[in-house]
């Protein structure tokens, strides 16, 4: 269980406890306040009910022994007096009452149990006075504080005034005692029960709160649960996401650093997958991502983690690698079993993957140090078909190459760029007919920088397209302005993979030509055989609608790359360009001579032209002649020009091949 985990158990525990003991007290204080209100309630309501009863006594027991004349005359009859003295003398011996007393309308005591007190003038109280006006009251007071309470056994009394009534008129008034204590018994015994049913309703209705926040507190765990399990895992794959990969690689890297250890990050890159999708449909494209987590999972240990990091990108996190050999062989291994076909919903589909590798210590330090190589390792791969370990060389996100590419978009945005062209030469006859644009950078501080010291960085950040569109608008223009002069010449612009695969690839190109006014035909895109295997699929679309248009199609530096002759038989090119490293080495190497014969014939068997780079010697010159080629340049011939001394430079070379002077290089 991790910390979080637990910090949050106890988090919801401790919550659970708070409500727990909240609502206890809350059904403590609703208890007490019910039970005073019951207590209260009981009491009046036994008070009442004595007060009642008394008066029902007065009423029924007592008042029918005496007559109007004994309240009237002010002393009860002897008749009266023998019919009352039993009556009495059974209530207070049953413990009915305690005490009587016979008032007469001014408040004379005309009888009482206690003799003593007959002929007393009570004065006026709120009892007497209540009872004379005809209402029943009461007073709940001790023993002691009764007339004559002495002789009555200790305990609370109820002095109730009852109205003596004779034909509806009041003429006396009866005062009772009752002993309260036995009302009092009966009425604590209620409130106890009432208390008890009070107390278990209560309890059970805490219980049952308890029980509901309880099992909303389990229904929350169990939510945030899955929550937390749905932003650990991609939804479509079940595996690692990106955020839980990072924190899974943060682990393993702190713990080899802890023991000194290694750690390996992978990152994989499914080729083709934008086909499967435009192709087959995004259910076939899901499935296939599904499939590839799977196998990769099969074919990693057990202490290895799988993650899906993107859309058709998954990470593989090697903890206890010991360098880059070893992390090496299991991204070969890999990218092996990726080779193999997929079966997805009843279709063979045949991928394969760009895995890029970066190590801790050796690349980085930390998980997203090491995420971010291991991507600039993954776009080499792409171009070098196999797994690659991170180069700093390539890294645009060094401090040195992220100045350099803001250097760089200035450059683009004012106008830096410039493009040279060098001549290429007919075999044959000795004419120029065409050039090959090649970008310069006239950086302010360093001066002409060379292609290879910024295109790549161009490619990785994006750069490449405006940088190819200025170069492709450039080369339009001046070859329109040589068209004009009367040399009706193509010109050649090299395409690199991401400006192959743009979409908006062929529109520009349509725009851009629309634009110079020249005739498709004019210009020619070159590419290289590995560009093209990048992504043979949507390569050969593009190629097409290029072709569609009118542009020639050129195979640069043909023989380096991979590509087989059916391959190469279905691509729309018109002209194959022999790699300069063959051509420089024919004057001493049979084999090179040898590939440069046959592509020459190859071409022509195809119906292809050839042009041949890298002609340094006049004997390359001679031979590429007596071997058919159909053009060529290179620095014997001529080195890259600016546009404005393009021309100039061609008729100079024109010059010199008609003499016959062969054997001289052109000065540099």
């Amino acid at each position: 269980m991790t910390i979080q985990r637990l910090r949050s158990r106890l988090l919801r525990t401790s919550l659970l406890l708070r409500f727990g003991l909240a609502s206890a007290l809350l059904v403590i204080g609703l208890g007490l306040a019910l039970g005073w209100e019951l207590n209260s309630t009981v009491e009046d309501r036994a008070l009442a009910q004595s007060e009642l009863m008394v008066a029902g006594i007065g009423q029924l027991a007592v008042q029918p022994l005496l007559v109007r004349e004994d309240f009237e005359s002010g002393t009860v009859s002897p008749g009266s007096l023998e019919r009352l003295e039993p009556a009495v003398a059974d209530l207070i011996a049953d413990e009915t009452v305690s005490r009587i007393k016979v008032f007469d309308g001014g408040g004379t005591v005309i009888y009482s149990d206690d003799p003593s007190i007959i002929g007393d003038r009570q004065e006026s109280g709120d009892g007497l006075t209540s009872a004379l006006d005809g209402q029943v009251s009461s007073e709940l007071q001790e023993a002691g504080e009764a007339d004559g309470a002495a002789e009555v056994s200790a305990g609370a009394l109820l002095e109730v005034y009852v109205p003596v009534r004779i034909d509806d008129d009041v003429v006396g008034v009866f005062e009772l005692y009752l002993p309260y204590g036995p009302v009092a018994a009966d009425a604590h015994r209620d409130v106890a029960e009432l208390f008890t049913w009070l107390a278990g309703g209560l309890l059970v209705l805490w219980l049952g709160l308890l029980q509901i926040m309880s099992a909303a507190s389990r229904r929350l765990r169990r939510h945030a649960l899955d929550n937390e399990r749905l932003a650990q895992r991609d939804t479509l794959t079940g595996l690692p996401n990106r955020a839980w990969f990072t924190t899974l690689a943060r682990q393993a890297v702190h713990s080899a650093e802890r023991d000194g250890g290694g750690v390996a990050v992978l990152l994989l890159d499914i080729d083709r997958f934008r086909e499967v999708n435009d192709t087959l449909g995004h259910h076939i494209g899901d499935q296939l991502l599904v499939e590839v987590g799977a196998r990769v999972r099969q074919h990693i240990r057990d202490v290895d983690t799988v993650a899906r990091v993107g859309g058709d990108e998954f990470a593989v996190l090697l903890p206890d690698v010991v360098g880059t050999e070893e992390a090496l062989e299991v991204a070969d291994r890999l990218h092996t079993f990726l080779r193999a076909p997929f079966l997805v919903d009843g279709v063979g589909l045949e991928i394969g993957a760009s895995i890029g590798i970066a190590c801790f210590p050796e690349h980085g330090g930390d998980a997203t140090r090491l995420l971010q190589c291991a991507d600039v390792a993954m776009y080499t791969a792409e171009y070098a078909h196999r797994a690659m370990a991170y180069d700093p060389a390539l890294d645009v996100n060094t401090p040195s190459r992220l100045a350099l590419y803001g250097e760089l978009r200035r450059g683009i945005d004012e106008n830096q760029l410039t493009v040279h062209y060098q001549p290429q030469v007919d075999v044959g006859t000795g004419r120029v007919v065409g050039a090959e644009a090649l970008v310069r950078w006239n950086h302010p501080i360093h001066g002409l920088v060379q292609p290879d010291d910024f295109i790549p960085l161009a490619e990785q950040t994006g750069l490449i397209r405006p940088m190819t569109v200025e170069v492709l608008r450039t080369a339009l223009r001046d070859c329109r302005s040589w068209h004009a002069a009367g040399h009706a010449l193509t010109v050649a612009v090299n395409l690199s993979v991401r400006s192959l695969l743009d979409e908006g690839l062929v529109n520009e190109v349509a725009g851009l030509l629309h634009e110079s006014g020249l005739p498709a035909s004019a210009l020619e895109l070159e590419i290289t055989e590995t560009t093209a295997m990048v992504d043979p699929v949507r390569s050969l679309v593009v190629l097409a609608e290029l072709h569609a248009l009118g542009v020639r199609l050129a195979l640069d530096d043909y023989g380096t790359g991979h590509s087989s002759l059916s391959y190469l038989n279905q691509l729309p090119v018109d002209t194959l360009k022999i790699d300069r490293s063959f051509v420089t080495a024919m004057d001493t190497s049979d084999n090179a001579a040898t590939i440069v014969r046959s592509t020459i014939d190859l071409a022509g068997n195809l119906g292809l032209s050839v042009v041949a780079e890298g002609v340094e010697t006049g004997e390359s010159w001679l031979r590429l002649a007596e071997l058919g080629c159909d053009s060529a340049q290179g620095y014997w011939l001529a080195r890259p020009e600016p546009a404005a001394g393009l021309l100039m430079l061609i008729d100079r070379l024109e010059r010199r091949l008609r003499a016959g002077r062969r054997d001289l290089p052109v000065p540099a």
